[in-house]
């Protein structure tokens, strides 16, 4: 006997069918397109958002990076950067590298190379960091679209208006220096990270990371973003 159909799971198909042949589709057409009332669509949209397998942009909604997650985590990329850039980046430079993407208000760590086996173990332990507390989920945020940005920036920092703004100023330097360097995360206390951002017909799509412990990274943040960018450039 076939698989049994379940009607919620069977909608939330439906509802992802449909923001891929509708991009940008307003919640009013998601529920046309699946032939049901909007305030139960709703419900199903949003706990689509919050988990990254729906994008929302000014209430309108496409397809997220989960599926895309997914499919990287099962060994098929979906983003032009290969393992083998990685690991021959973490060669060139002596230091783990690693390879993020936007889930919802996520940073999702799909593929890293070069690290130590305690570096190793903190990553496949936790892959997801909130993208504000980490170099590569900066960049991936200083690249949404403005409305998106300050929402993220919004749900970051929701009783501190002032370290709201102080945030956006920060988001606007990543985009117009093309690269973050700071503190990356509770993951590793003491790592400093060089991130940049990984574009692919015209969006960006990922955020390539170089990791140093302890001042490993000393005075070189600028010419390790230039490797970066040189890397994933050819890749894109």
């Amino acid at each position: 006997m076939g698989n049994r159909h379940h009607r919620t799971v069977d909608r939330v198909a439906e509802l992802l069918e449909a923001a891929v042949a509708r991009p940008g589709a307003s919640l009013t057409e998601l529920a046309r397109a699946v032939d049901a009332p909007v305030s139960s669509v709703q419900k199903l949209v949003d706990g689509l958002v919050a988990v990254g397998y729906l994008d929302e942009d000014g209430r309108h909604y496409s397809l997220g990076p989960a599926p895309s997650v997914l499919s990287v985590r099962a060994g098929r990329p979906v983003v032009p950067v290969r393992h083998g850039v990685l690991a021959g980046l973490a060669e060139r430079l002596g230091l783990p590298v690693q390879l993020a993407v936007r889930v919802g208000d996520d940073a999702v760590w799909v593929d890293w190379a070069g690290a130590d086996e305690a570096f190793d173990y903190a990553l496949s332990s936790r892959i997801r960091r909130p993208l504000v507390e980490t170099a590569a989920g900066r960049v991936l945020v200083a690249h949404l679209s403005a409305a998106a940005r300050q929402a993220v920036v919004r749900a970051a920092r929701p009783d501190d208006p002032a370290s709201g703004l102080a945030l956006l100023a920060d988001l606007e330097r990543v985009r117009e220096t093309g690269r973050e360097t700071g503190r990356s995360g509770r993951l590793v206390p003491d790592a400093v990270a060089v991130a940049v951002p990984v574009w692919s017909e015209g969006q960006v799509v990922a955020a390539v990371s170089v990791i140093g412990r302890s001042g490993a990274l000393g005075d070189g943040a600028d010419e390790v973003a230039t490797v970066l960018r040189e890397a994933v450039g050819e890749v894109a």
